[in-house]
Order: structure tokens, then C-alpha cells, then sequence
């Protein structure tokens, strides 16, 4: 995103002539959107890329403390045991209220270790920010992790970017509600709601293009495991995104590919998520075994039409430093993919790790997308870094810096012929220079 540069200077006359000139100059931005829209097949296009753009849980304003206490039992029982859950937010989660309108404004409470707790602030509901203080390592030090204005700015810029034409459609690589514990549909979720409102709304209709390769919408899921928290049947994924089904997602199948001009774009689904082991692929709908022989099934056909670039999105890393690390070896794709790299221009889009890194190893980009709007925990000391084997493929992104908090998305550039270009739009709150772009992968 460029500031906008102030008119000065400008008389009278100049202002007369620019105004005559608006409506020539309207009409040709229209023309040249809607050519865009409508391109040739044999045209280069665009698309926008984005991962865990969910923000962080929802505390209705008109709950009483009890309905906190379960919501906050229910939310620590996904990373411990329930029991244990409910001690925990009864000793340690406090709460302060608005004296005059009793709306909850601020939550204490803990976070990953013994040593850690984190505030929240809320507003009408949401919360807006959330830090850290580690009380034993950096007393007093308190870290931004998430503003709520983080993915507001994501999402705003990429419904500007589709409907001026600069994207066709977004690829998001999963994680884009808290959970289906407080509704499972557009109607009745908040956070689906949301997803709707800054999102799904916003997009233009699919063009006659679009529509002729079945794709019915201009937003395209895979699954994390967010969405079927709460929600094992994804009734508000398909809720939101009806035009799924058209492509093969059922509550029991969580997989689809389509093709886009000289493009494919497959989507598979890593798992449900267990805190014993977050980074595990324990998918079953379906299995993994059964999804990757789906994967090698769709990329030979793909080879036999002599389709020159695929696109592979799934929530969990094939490789991450930082956060909750990647797919342990066992259950990790990336030996299948890389087979496949001297047949296509093979580009791979995860999230789960709440940061941005990049990777490039056997002849596949890795892109993990991380940073769309929740919550930033790898930039805490103690996990910036993982501990990982001499020769890990280096992360691009970073380069051996800390990760820092940042909201971002892709736009990716596919010309028939050529290399495919990623240009990432962020946004560092804290920076001097808070929006920027950068190319990646040159």
C-alpha cells in the first residue's frame, strides 16, 4: 500500500481542467478493469494469497461472567486436558468491566508457559489487541502479538485488489474463523459473519470466464483446523462458501482441485489439530495416505495436459522455524511434491505458524502465509526459533532475523511462458514505515 501523495499546488484552473477530464478518465479505468476481468485464456492473470486471517475469540457483550468462564474453559480445553482447563481459568483469568456500561474491557490471563500472561482488550465484544509479558524473563516488557486493525487492513486490501482487477481471486490457506462453538453459520456465527462482511460480501461475482472453469465464487478455502473446531460437519464453511460442493467438499471430504487457464490449484486438509503434537498431519477426510495418492493422481493428470504451473494449498508447514514447527518427517508431503518439480513450476501456500517464512528446496517455492490477522505468538522469545537439523533449508524471509509482527498477503503474477512473481503487500504497525511491498523469490 503507497501513501497517498497531497495535491499542492493545484489552481483553480488545473482543478477545472482535471474535473473535465474525470469522466474520460473514469471510463477508461472501467474499460481497462473490465478487460482485466475478462481476459483471453491465453493471458497471463493474477491471485491473491493470504493464511490465518482469523482474529482472536469473541466475548458476546451481553454475557454474564459464568457464559466467560465456560467460553474460557472450552478455549483452554483445546490445548489441555478439561479438568485441568477449568482450574485454570477459575485460579488464574481475571476480568475488568466498564464501571458505567458493564461491557468487558480487559482480560489477564495466562499464556504458554507458567511464566507468561497475556492482556487482552476488548471492544463491543472482539478482541482488539492482545500482549505479552513474560514475567520472569522480561518483567514489565508487555509484546504486541495481534491488532484486531491488522486484518481489517488485509482483508480491505484484497477486496480492493479484486475488484479494481489487479486478482482474479483469492487462495487462502485456512483459519479464518475461531471455532463453531458460538454458531456454525453466516446467520448465526460471529466470526463467520465477519468473514462475510469484510470479506465474502465485498467481492465481485465471478466474470463469464470464471464460471465456464466451474468456479462459482472468488474466494477459495483450504480448510484448517480452526474451521472444524466446534464444527466437525463445516457447516459454516459451507455455509459461506456454498459453490464448494460444486467442487467436491463434503463434511466427509475436505479436498478439491480446480484449473485456472495454464494453472492448478489443489487443496487438501492436514488435520484437526492436537496439542501433544500441533504441527501433525492427522487428517481424516480423507486419510493421508489416501490424500497424497488424490495429490500424485491430480499432478499426473495435470502433466498429461501438459498444465505448466500448479498451486498446492494446505493449513499446516511443510517447513517452519519459528511457532509450532512444521509436519514432522513421517506425514510430511514434501518428498511427493518434489517429484513432480521438473514437470511444473511448483508453488506450495500453508499457514498455521503465525508468521511469514519462505522457502525454496528441490525445485518447490514454499510459502507459508501465517501472517493474515491472528494472533503472532512466534514472535515471543523462545520461539522465534526452533531447534532444527544443521542443514534445514534456510527461511528466505527472515534470513536469520527474528520474526516481528506483520500482517500481509501475496499477489501472484502467472504469465504463460515465464516465472511466476509473488509481490507480498504488509503492514508493520510498529514501523516507521508501516506499509510496504516486497518481491519474493528473486
Amino acid at each position: 500500500m503507497r501513501p497517498t501523495r497531497a495535491l499542492l499546488g493545484m489552481n483553480r484552473r488545473t482543478l477545472l481542467a482535471a474535473s473535465a477530464a474525470l469522466p474520460t478518465l473514469s471510463g477508461s479505468l472501467l474499460a481497462g478493469a473490465a478487460q482485466a476481468q475478462n481476459s483471453p485464456a491465453g493471458d497471463g492473470f493474477s491471485f491473491a494469497a493470504v493464511g490465518d486471517t482469523r482474529p482472536m475469540m469473541y466475548l458476546p457483550e451481553s454475557a454474564g461472567e459464568p457464559d466467560y468462564v465456560k467460553l474460557f474453559v472450552e478455549m483452554f480445553g483445546l490445548v489441555m486436558p478439561e479438568r485441568v482447563a477449568e482450574e485454570v481459568v477459575k485460579r488464574d483469568v481475571r476480568m475488568a468491566f466498564d464501571p458505567d456500561t458493564k461491557e468487558l474491557i480487559q482480560i489477564v490471563m495466562p499464556f504458554m508457559t507458567k511464566t507468561e500472561v497475556m492482556t487482552l482488550t476488548v471492544d463491543k465484544g472482539w478482541v482488539t489487541e492482545a500482549s505479552v509479558e513474560d514475567v520472569k524473563l522480561l518483567p514489565g516488557v508487555h509484546r504486541t502479538m495481534f491488532r484486531l486493525q491488522g486484518g481489517e487492513w488485509v482483508a480491505r486490501e484484497i477486496v480492493k485488489d479484486v475488484n479494481a482487477g489487479r486478482a482474479k481471486f483469492v487462495v487462502n490457506s485456512g483459519d479464518v474463523v475461531w471455532w463453531g462453538n458460538q454458531g456454525r453459520t453466516v446467520d448465526d456465527s460471529p466470526y463467520w459473519k465477519r468473514v462475510n462482511d469484510t470479506m465474502l460480501k465485498q467481492l465481485p461475482p465471478p466474470d463469464e470466464e470464471m464460471r465456464a472453469a466451474g468456479l462459482e465464487g472468488r474466494w477459495f478455502i483450504g480448510v484448517g483446523n480452526h474451521e472444524v473446531w466446534g464444527d466437525q460437519k463445516i457447516e459454516g464453511t459451507l455455509s459461506a462458501v456454498p459453490y464448494l460442493r460444486k467442487l467436491g467438499v463434503t463434511p466427509e471430504n475436505l479436498i478439491y482441485k480446480f484449473d485456472f487457464r495454464d494453472s492448478r490449484f489443489i487443496f487438501l486438509w492436514s488435520g484437526k489439530y492436537d496439542y501433544r503434537s500441533p504441527s501433525n498431519w492427522d487428517a481424516d477426510r480423507p486419510k493421508y495416505e489416501e490424500q497424497i495418492a488424490h495429490m500424485k493422481e491430480w499432478l499426473d493428470e495435470a502433466k498429461a495436459k501438459a498444465i505448466p504451473k500448479v498451486f498446492i494449498i494446505f493449513h499446516y508447514p511443510v517447513f517452519a522455524r519459528a511457532g509450532l514447527g512444521p509436519i514432522p518427517f513421517a506425514n510430511n508431503p514434501h518428498r511427493f511434491i518434489a517429484s513432480y518439480a521438473k514437470d511444473f513450476e511448483l508453488v506450495v501456500f500453508n499457514g498455521h505458524v503465525h508468521t511469514t517464512e519462505m522457502y525454496e528446496v528441490d525445485g518447490v517455492k514454499y510459502l507459508m502465509l501465517g501472517g493474515g490477522g491472528a494472533e503472532q505468538d512466534p514472535i515471543l522469545p523462545g520461539r522465534t526459533s526452533n531447534k532444527v537439523p544443521a542443514d534445514y533449508p534456510p527461511d528466505l524471509y527472515w534470513k536469520g532475523g527474528p520474526p516481528k509482527e506483520e500482517y500481509n498477503y501475496v499477489l501472484v503474477d502467472v504469465q504463460p511462458g515465464q516465472k511466476t512473481k509473488f509481490m507480498l503487500n504488509r503492514f508493520r504497525p510498529w514501523s516507521a514505515e508501516p506499509f510496504g511491498s516486497v518481491q519474493l523469490f528473486t
